[in-house]
């Protein structure tokens, strides 16, 4: 097996997705920026925002290798068209609620083995009363639901190039049917135990109900029946954990973390 450390400097394409976020999409385009690992390829698909957001885009174009601004059938949609514009070795995925720590890209790069295929670390949740929680990726979870935080995932792009697109037939739960099939290609997904992304969880609640709903269709999709059977038994008691969180995340976060 090969496990020899990347010390090439690989260029590592990063994808934006945004429509109409005028207030966040700065933060984000900033943590991109700004980053301590130097040979990153910046792309933004813009599905067609009216409000302001790609007037502070072009304040940043001479450091943005692809601005493309048109409109989109939603965000597998603007995956799609960042990874058919992607030249570099490794693709990562920040949209324009989410950013980066400083060192994220560095440290997910200096971890990662040529027989790496995905890696993925923690995310920081941030809600809009303040509370905070860490998120861990959890591979082994992933039959059960999107465990693996997406934010926070760097991808071959051979891979994606292997599995196919992301599938616009699903609106919320895309990146679960993404890695779904890449682990059922075989692919390896290591696991960093680091913190490099942030989220903010305002406004989810509203979509929380479709988003299982997607996550159901994915299982019964990707899994084999006696599979999907107990997996959608989980995804059930996961859905009350949601319902809970969004009622009061202080009591939800002291529960044992086992959805």
């Amino acid at each position: 097996m090969n496990t020899q450390n990347y010390t090439a400097n690989p260029k590592v394409s990063i994808i934006t997705t945004v429509r109409n976020a005028v207030d966040t999409i700065e933060q984000t385009i900033l943590s991109v920026l700004n980053q301590t690992y130097r040979n990153i390829e910046y792309i933004i698909i813009d599905g067609g925002s009216t409000d302001g957001t790609l007037e502070i885009i072009e304040k940043y174009r001479d450091n943005i290798a692809v601005i493309l601004s048109e409109p989109d059938k939603g965000i597998a949609d603007g995956f799609n068209k960042g990874i058919a514009r992607a030249t570099g070795q490794w693709i990562g995925m920040i949209n324009a609620d989410d950013w980066y720590t400083q060192d994220a890209v560095e440290l997910m790069m200096i971890n990662t083995y040529a027989n790496d295929d995905v890696c993925c670390a923690n995310l920081l949740l941030i809600g809009d009363n303040g509370f905070k929680r860490i998120k861990k990726s959890k591979i082994g979870w992933l039959n059960y639901g999107m465990y693996i935080m997406h934010p926070t995932c760097f991808v071959k792009a051979t891979v994606y190039k292997s599995v196919g697109g992301y599938d616009l037939t699903y609106k919320i739960a895309m990146d679960f049917d993404m890695f779904l099939r890449i682990k059922h290609a075989d692919y390896r997904i290591k696991h960093i135990d680091e913190h490099i992304a942030c989220m903010r969880t305002f406004g989810v609640s509203n979509d929380v109900k479709k988003m299982h709903a997607e996550e159901l269709a994915v299982m019964k999709r990707n899994l084999h029946w006696s599979s999907f059977f107990f997996a959608s038994l989980f995804n059930q008691l996961n859905r009350l954990r949601w319902r809970l969180w969004y009622k009061d995340p202080f009591r939800i976060a002291k529960t044992p973390a086992i959805f």
